[in-house]
């Protein structure tokens, strides 16, 4: 069944986009707006780890941003590429196949007002993980801020039961899309203090699963 799944999935950009919705009742497209409304403005730049299917981008530009995003799967790029031209945005998202530990090399320093990630470092190992918010510090500007949109492990018994069911699909699509598992994430706001950033804001969705962080270079 999630087989058949994945093939609609794939079929059409829609029908991921969608499916993807399907899987986290909708909380995953609230989130992305919600990024998108409180924490994007017009004339930011923007660079976006995980680019995927180039929603959250989209999004971005059509506020008035530029964005750069990368992503390591060339069939999510494909994706986005279509998306991006649909959309007539080209002017405003670069599109780059790039994996995170290229970031050092890639990425100059002070460069972007804002970095986003969504549902990106629960597929990250924790040196990976490390390894991004160090990079992140490095290349954001002076009071830039660095957005996580990612899985969490709820506390309560009780809301671990409905995300944990639907992690069985959502955990079998990313593996056939981008040929990574996800893992909820653990202590993400202790590992972004340490590296030197001031957490602003959390905000939680879907039965506390679902964690948006905003989390402040100082300037």
């Amino acid at each position: 069944m999630s087989t058949v799944f994945m093939k609609l999935l794939e079929s059409a950009p829609a029908r991921y986009d969608r499916g993807m919705q399907l899987l986290t009742w909708k909380n995953h497209l609230k989130l992305l707006q919600e990024i998108v409304s409180r924490y994007i403005a017009e004339h930011d730049r923007i660079l976006e780890i995980g680019v995927g299917t180039a929603t959250l981008a989209i999004l971005c530009a059509k506020k008035g941003a530029q964005v750069t995003g990368f992503d390591i799967s060339l069939k999510m790029l494909e994706v986005a590429r279509q998306k991006v031209v649909e959309a007539q945005l080209m002017d405003r998202i670069d599109l780059q196949e790039m994996s995170v530990v290229e970031m050092d090399t890639h990425v100059p320093d002070q460069s972007y007002d804002k970095i986003v990630a969504t549902l990106v470092f629960s597929e990250l190992s924790k040196d990976e993980q490390q390894f991004a918010l160090i990079q992140c510090y490095r290349i954001l500007k002076p009071g830039g801020k660095l957005i996580i949109g990612d899985e969490v492990k709820p506390a309560s018994q009780l809301k671990k039961v409905a995300p944990y069911l639907l992690r069985i699909p959502l955990t079998l699509i990313t593996y056939l899309v981008a040929q990574v598992t996800t893992t909820p994430l653990k202590s993400i706001d202790k590992k972004l203090v340490e590296v030197g950033f001031k957490i602003e804001s959390v905000s939680k969705y879907f039965l506390d699963s679902l964690k948006l962080i905003v989390a402040t270079k100082d300037a």
